[in-house]
């Protein structure tokens, strides 16, 4: 069932809108509402936002009686006061399924909200390809949120401003869905604060680097090998198989190993002006690195020992 609770304002388009409310509801409908909009022949679905309320007696920018009346504690007019949200399109319904709207939504059309039916399970949940259901209710409803987990594969992004609740939504709800849709989960927690405590887990320092990235990260602190080619090479050529090298040695013995390397690789160098060139380009580059800059990449544990090791949610 829905109940009729404005209708659309003008300056809408095919993507937003603005609905202006029926008197006294603005003491009922909230922002992120579901609501649907009659557009002529179709149905659009949309989701409500950034409410305002409007009373031109009460204009900041000009001077009224009623303003001074007001400000000696009098009670304004509510003769002129207008309240209205901004709708969000989600998209048009063709079929009972939601699909992409390219229809300007008309001012004037009725906008309904959702009184008990969950519009997700009337409409989101027949367009998806895979339908499963997340750990998760609409706000102020008990109603299921469907999702299409035959997008579980894609990139997925979670954003939000400082304690919106991306933590939590990644931990309860995001995750557990993709357990049971039958996905294992590795989660990285560079701060150790979000997640670290609630799951069994393994320190970032101990996860095996790839080499591409140790060659990244030392250039980048290096200046690009102070772009000496030579150097770069054999920095490259020392950090082949770097997970099994690393096993039972420190960052220092790590370190006057790459130096000793590095150098015997210059001095394989035939002609003399390269070879200076290189060895004054090898001077600059281990005064900017120092043992301590090995020990992120310390880590001896693959991602595949990681996953078999029974670690992973």
């Amino acid at each position: 069932m829905m109940k009729l609770i404005g209708r659309v304002a003008d300056g809408s388009s095919d993507t937003s809108a603005s609905v202006i409310l029926l008197k006294d509801l603005e003491r009922e409908v909230r922002a992120e509402s579901l609501v649907l909009i009659k557009n002529g022949g179709s149905d659009v679905l949309g989701i409500l936002r950034r409410g305002l309320g409007r009373n031109e007696f009460l204009s900041r920018s000009s001077y009224r009686p009623e303003v001074a009346y007001l400000r000696h504690g009098g009670e304004p007019s509510a003769a002129k006061e207008v309240y209205s949200f901004d709708i969000i399109i989600i998209g048009e319904v063709v079929d009972g399924k939601v699909r992409g709207n390219r229809k300007i939504i008309a001012p004037g059309s009725p906008v309904y909200i959702f009184d008990d039916e969950n519009p997700l399970e009337l409409f989101i949940a027949k367009s998806a390809k895979k339908l499963s259901w997340m750990r998760a209710h609409v706000e102020g409803k008990d109603w299921l949120v469907p999702a299409d987990a035959f997008y579980i594969p894609y990139h997925v992004g979670v954003f939000g401003s400082t304690g919106s609740g991306k933590s939590y939504f990644t931990r309860h709800v995001l995750i557990p869905f993709y357990v049971q849709n039958g996905y294992r989960a590795i989660v990285l927690d560079w701060s150790g604060e979000d997640y670290a405590p609630h799951f069994g887990g393994i320190s970032m320092r101990e996860i095996a680097s790839d080499e591409s990235s140790i060659l990244d990260y030392i250039s980048g602190i290096t200046e690009g090998f102070y772009r000496n080619e030579a150097i770069r090479s054999a920095f490259e050529e020392f950090l082949q198989g770097w997970a099994e090298f690393v096993r039972g040695r420190s960052e220092s013995e790590l370190y006057e190993e790459l130096k000793k390397f590095v150098q015997e690789r210059l001095r394989k160098i035939s002609r003399e002006d390269w070879r200076r060139s290189a060895e004054r380009a090898f001077q600059r580059v281990f005064r900017r690195i120092r043992p301590e800059d090995l020990s992120p990449f310390m880590g001896e544990i693959g991602v595949s020992e990681i996953i078999d090791s029974g670690q992973v949610t």
